[in-house]
């Protein structure tokens, strides 16, 4: 038998999910809670237990987004645990999670929500990007050389891969490509000393 904990849990998550689905087809002005019951498969009653409005659920979903991006990261790290892999790994699960459908519907319908969402939600999710890089992130030529410190380094790397949301577009398939360079291997070696011009008169 599920534990009541576990039982509130899963409840919360479902009128969560829920909401995201609704909020994408209707936007936050038409947005009801009877909206948020019907994307969430739950009863009224159900969704009162846990929240007073559509305006609390509406404060949650940013901290949801991020343990579900973290939860993501997770299991397709578990499933390739190889560190080469690793920006890989996080390249392809950030995309999948960008382009998952919800979000991209969000902005179309709630572009000013929407921008206030990822604005409140990017600087944990800049950490939770970090987290999930682990040794690449340690391992940059950029972050070695002190060029950038890992959170400017993971910043700049979820700012490269949410732009495709933003700006669509013939080139944003290069995108992920480019933000795979920033960990790219610096070549070995010192570099060849440059000759200093003669000074004898020629």
């Amino acid at each position: 038998m599920v534990a009541d904990g576990q039982r509130s849990e899963n409840a919360v998550q479902k009128i969560l999910v829920g909401t995201m689905k609704a909020l994408s087809r209707q936007g936050t002005h038409k947005l009801s809670v009877s909206d948020i019951c019907e994307a969430s498969q739950v009863a009224r009653g159900t969704f009162y237990r846990y929240f007073d409005s559509k305006e609390e659920v509406l404060a949650h979903l940013g901290r949801h987004f991020e343990e579900g991006v973290a939860e993501a990261f997770a299991a397709a790290i578990a499933a390739n645990p190889d560190p080469g892999s690793r920006v890989q790994v996080v390249l392809e699960t950030l995309t999948a999670q960008r382009g998952g459908g919800d979000l991209n519907r969000m902005l179309d319908v709630a572009p000013e929500f929407t921008l206030a969402f990822l604005r409140d939600t990017f600087p944990n999710l800049i950490d939770v990007v970090v987290e999930a890089l682990g040794p690449a992130a340690d391992e940059s030529p950029l972050v070695i050389s002190g060029t950038l410190t890992k959170h400017q380094l993971g910043d700049l790397f979820l700012r490269s891969v949410m732009s495709t949301l933003f700006l669509p577009g013939s080139q944003s398939d290069e995108v992920p490509a480019l933000a795979a360079s920033l960990f790219a291997i610096a070549p070995t070696g010192k570099p060849k000393a440059r000759r200093k011009p003669s000074s004898k008169a020629g």
